[in-house]
């Protein structure tokens, strides 16, 4: 019998991912090992989130990467390498860059796994492994549960779960419609509540990028998604199922507040939403439509409301740095924090991932800073500048963004942010995710590799600016 060995690399122990309260398990693994013949191979999963890698034995060894991760992903897959243990990598990254990986690896699965896996084992046990493995994107329809058994379950406190696939949007920034496409794909509802069933943990966060789906011209699509999310959600209730859903979806969600009731009732207690922005320049410019619509119908507001007001907190998530933002950006986005009162909230610099159209646009103007790659991708964590942008110096950037975090983060905004998630969702499991992520959010601020203790009356007089934002009551 051989040995198969799976690895989700880690660059840095700083990232989200290796805190308790966030991590989760690598799930894309756990579905190869769903795919690999038992009665051929001893599997084992190793995630060094939660646990150090001290280079096991195997016959051959799977590597999945994010770019911020692949330097460490192709170091360990260098290792294996130099003992003529072959190595296959997959994962976004190296699926927008295979040529690159093939330098550090002996083959690469390009796309989603599951329709070439079972063809790259069969090359491995006749020793003929092929450079790359172009995969198809296959209805999700029949495919297999993931083994969780393969995971160290007891070490995260969060399980996941799939549902869908695909995203129908096209935002400049994200690398998620170039791994799994534009079609929006879900999986038979049956299946996954047998699936749910079986999680161990009592926290779920449901992984799909956009759990509402997007209308097409028609908006069949629409309807077709938010009538397979209303099943999914009364099926729970029905069955009695008792966990608690973190899930992921766009501010279109907030037109239904009644989806929104019933995904509380069904156990979601926190939904990331992709603001990103909230000025209509910079959403163009990362060809984020849906919400330009939404900012020039002054509406940001009321579909946050909407959604807080059901009972579920929100984690808005905002990018700052881009080419139209200027210093009255910082105070004006944490205005509207404020005014909005956003649960939880993530501040990210625009970072170019590979495979992007946004990374194209900046390769070409040749404006990324540093291009020594592998070793530059350690800095594609969301917390660097990696280009300057056109009305603002880096340092700006960086300033403007702590700025806003020491003022959310700060001990009476903090008081007051408990209340009000508190008295507006009037639920009390809700108000302690909120406090949960929170510090998690804060924690990671703290131990940032960057993070610098600027001094705040400085911070102060550059962007607290005495200006009127007109924001809709």
């Amino acid at each position: 019998m051989k040995t198969l060995l799976l690895i989700n690399p880690i660059e840095k122990k700083r990232s989200l991912g290796a805190y308790k309260s966030s991590s989760t398990p690598p799930l894309s693994l756990a579905y190869l090992a769903a795919l690999t013949p038992e009665e051929k191979y001893r599997i084992t999963i190793i995630d060094e989130n939660i646990e150090p890698l001290n280079y096991p034995d195997a016959d051959i060894v799977g590597i999945t990467s994010y770019t911020a991760h692949v330097r460490r992903a192709y170091e360990i897959a260098q290792f294996y390498r130099k003992k003529s243990i072959p190595v296959v990598m997959g994962g976004v990254h190296v699926s927008a860059l295979p040529d690159e990986a093939l330098k550090y690896c002996d083959a690469v699965v390009i796309g989603e796994a599951e329709s070439v896996w079972v063809e790259v084992l069969k090359d491995f046990e006749n020793n003929c492994l092929k450079s790359k493995y172009p995969a198809e994107r296959l209805s999700l329809e029949h495919i297999p549960f993931p083994k969780r058994e393969y995971l160290k379950n007891d070490l995260y406190l969060w399980g996941t779960l799939l549902t869908s696939r695909g995203c129908p949007m096209d935002c400049s920034f994200c690398s998620v419609t170039q791994f799994n496409g534009h079609s929006f794909r879900r999986r038979l509802i049956g299946d996954v509540i047998s699936e749910l069933m079986q999680i161990k943990q009592k926290f779920v966060m449901i992984v799909d990028d956009n759990i509402l789906g997007h209308e097409n011209k028609s908006g069949q699509q629409e309807a077709v998604g938010k009538e397979w999310l209303r099943t999914f959600f009364r099926t729970i209730i029905q069955k009695k199922i008792k966990k608690y859903f973190y899930i992921q979806a766009s501010l279109k969600m907030g037109e239904d507040v009644d989806l929104v009731k019933l995904a509380y009732k069904a156990g979601v207690r926190v939904v990331l939403l992709g603001i990103e922005s909230i000025e209509l320049d910079s959403l163009k410019s990362f060809d984020k439509h849906l919400n330009a619509v939404y900012i020039k119908k002054d509406y940001y507001l009321q579909l946050i409301r909407n959604i807080r007001k059901s009972g579920l907190a929100v984690l808005g998530c905002f990018i700052l740095g881009g080419d139209s933002d200027t210093r009255h950006t910082f105070q004006k986005t944490l205005d509207f924090i404020f005014k909005a009162r956003i649960d939880i909230v993530q501040i990210t610099r625009p970072t170019p991932l590979p495979g992007t159209k946004f990374y194209q646009q900046l390769y070409n103007q040749n404006r990324i800073i540093d291009t020594q790659y592998p070793d530059a991708w350690q800095h594609y964590t969301f917390t660097r500048m990696l280009f300057k942008p056109k009305l603002l110096s880096i340092e700006d950037v960086y300033q403007g963004i702590h700025y806003i975090r020491k003022k959310y983060y700060s001990y009476w905004a903090k008081k007051r942010r408990f209340l009000y998630t508190l008295l507006d969702t009037k639920s009390i499991t809700t108000t302690f995710f909120m406090l949960v992520l929170n510090r998690t959010y804060e924690k990671s601020f703290y131990n940032s590799d960057i993070f610098q203790n600027y001094d705040m009356s400085m911070l102060n007089q550059k962007f607290n600016l005495k200006i009127f934002h007109d924001f809709n009551q």
